[in-house]
């Protein structure tokens, strides 16, 4: 193995949320808690962002539940986070209906429940962002890089088809944490 401090780190990060996610707690928030985990593999890429990222928080407006989940991921990064290595993240709306367009203006997009579609997987590949889901079925199809699960336990799913689309490559300390579809 190349570098086990990275396995490490990344393997202490994952039990640490694992146990935060796991106290019913509101500071741990769902989309939230997926949010934190996503951000924690990006010391893994084999391309470092560094300083700030955009991440394009993507959303169906005609689906309720879509819409309540970039509204909290939205809601999340106003707060402020910062992913590590001091990574300072910034978020940005984007219907569906605009993915073509402004999705290349993000490094990073999460796709929202019910959003997972051919058009947000092209233009995401096609300039090499990183997606991330909750939506496990997303992944499966290669249409989003990262799955999340924060609850009940900490589970991230890559699918290296829609990594190898997007140009996005992972440390193989990731490799073998992540479950590959």
């Amino acid at each position: 193995m190349k570098n086990p401090r990275f396995l490490r780190s990344f393997a202490v990060l994952v039990a640490i949320a694992s146990f935060l996610c796991g106290l019913a707690s509101p500071a741990c928030a769902a989309d939230k808690a997926d949010l934190s985990v996503a951000l924690k593999t990006l010391p893994l890429l084999t391309n470092k962002i560094t300083g700030s990222a955009v991440l394009a928080v993507v959303y169906d407006p005609a689906n309720a539940q879509s819409k309540a989940d970039a509204d909290a991921l939205k809601t999340a990064l106003d707060a402020g986070i910062e992913a590590p290595g001091g990574i300072k993240i910034t978020g940005l709306m984007v219907p569906l209906s605009d993915v073509g367009t402004k999705l290349s203006q993000a490094k990073l997009a999460f796709i929202t429940t019910g959003s997972c579609t051919d058009a947000v997987s092209a233009a995401a590949g096609s300039s090499s962002v990183l997606t991330i889901t909750t939506d496990l079925e997303c992944v499966k199809t290669n249409k989003s890089v990262l799955g999340v699960v924060s609850s009940p336990s900490v589970e991230i799913y890559y699918s290296k088809t829609a990594a190898d689309l997007a140009k996005i490559g992972f440390a193989q300390a990731f490799t073998m944490l992540a479950k590959q579809f």
